[in-house]
């Protein structure tokens, strides 16, 4: 299902970070792995097993994926030739506090952009100029340092109560999913101590890694690379653990029928460039309202679904753009000089960050 790709492209930025630390190049740096990790944890506790291969996993399973991928799959696709809009505009608000007077910059983001994407406007980059730091989801240049932050990562995304993705999808789709794993060359057992959750992020990271010309990182490494250049502070809006909780969000059921949707359209590498070229053409022209999902995608879920693609829906953003119009209040309150920047989907419909600020009392004005 190529939309559950686009939900993440515009939705959230841990489901990429780790694959190729925000890049398509081949690192030569000497790895071990992933398969001789596995080997080497069989004797420990689950517990054990995840903090053991913490930083392995990061650097073998993530990056060996997105690395072997690339030579095993074959067919790609240019993304530059399914893109219409080369100057980029983002979708941009500024928020008052009437009361106060304090006011602030909210920036809809996206997080994998085309290689050859324009710079950035003059006027955001004098917004971001004039602000004392940012506000991001999570700073991922930092998570590739942290090696604590790296083993609650995996933690977040490795199952804890002695299960594997075996017990939470059918054999039928556990095999298929295997199989395809297996013939791109990026199959170890020890991905199926992995959510199915995890499964997921992967392929659709290999969809990402199809497209040429196009880099796993976006607005949100761009201008915390910026900030830590300029020494301006970097927030980070939310935890680690509010990220994994996102992309595991998936119950048994549902989780079972996205990794089929996806592997029966995998294949599809022109609809799947020609879907994302559209959704970046909406925020590159600075559209206020990226609906991570059509009313053609939900009608295309079976309705005893429905429930689980709602609860997924409610997860994966309404809970959290709750949460991130909190933090962008807090900030606001207490007079932070900061640009706020969230993937574009939490700006879009009644629930978007925008809105529910307004709702809070607000003044919101769209201005890009």
């Amino acid at each position: 299902m190529k939309n559950k790709t686009l939900i993440a492209i515009v939705a959230f930025v841990m489901a990429f970070s780790c694959a190729s630390c925000g890049k398509k190049d081949d690192d030569s740096s000497s790895k071990k792995p992933a398969a001789e990790s596995a080997a080497d944890t069989t004797e420990t506790t689950d517990e054990e097993t995840v903090e053991t291969t913490a930083e392995e996993t990061t650097e073998t399973t993530d990056q060996e994926t997105s690395e072997t991928v690339e030579n095993a799959l074959g067919t790609t696709a240019d993304i530059n030739d399914f893109i219409e809009t080369k100057e980029i505009d983002p979708p941009l608000w500024k928020v008052t506090d009437p009361e106060s007077g304090n006011s602030m910059y909210l920036l809809g983001t996206i997080h994998v952009m085309p290689t050859d994407a324009s710079d950035y406007p003059a006027d955001l980059m004098d917004i971001y100029n004039s602000c004392d730091s940012i506000a991001v989801e999570y700073d991922v240049t930092a998570l590739q340092s942290d090696l604590n932050a790296q083993m609650e990562y995996v933690k977040g995304m490795a199952y804890s109560d002695g299960t594997t993705v075996k017990d939470h999808i059918s054999e039928e789709t556990y095999n298929k999913a295997k199989d395809y794993f297996t013939k791109i060359g990026a199959y170890t057992e020890l991905l199926d101590q992995y959510t199915a959750g995890y499964w997921i992020n992967q392929l659709s990271t290999v969809m990402l890694l199809r497209l040429e010309n196009l880099e796993l990182s976006g607005t949100d490494v761009y201008f915390i690379t910026k900030a830590n250049e300029d020494n301006k502070e970097v927030i980070n809006i939310e935890d680690i653990s509010m990220q994994t909780e996102a992309l595991t969000a998936y119950n048994d059921e549902y989780a079972d029928y996205t990794i089929n949707d996806l592997l029966d359209e995998i294949d599809d590498i022109d609809g799947f460039a020609a879907d994302y070229g559209e959704l970046f053409d909406k925020w590159a022209k600075g559209d206020g309202e990226i609906a991570s999902e059509s009313e053609e995608d939900i009608a295309k879920i079976p309705e005893d679904l429905l429930d689980d693609h709602d609860a997924y829906s409610k997860a994966l953003l309404d809970d959290r753009n709750k949460y991130m119009a909190d933090k962008a209040s807090e900030y606001l309150k207490s007079g932070k000089n900061c640009l706020f920047m969230v993937g574009a989907a939490h700006y879009s419909g009644e629930n978007g960050v925008d809105n529910l600020l307004e709702k809070m009392g607000y003044t919101v004005e769209k201005i890009g």
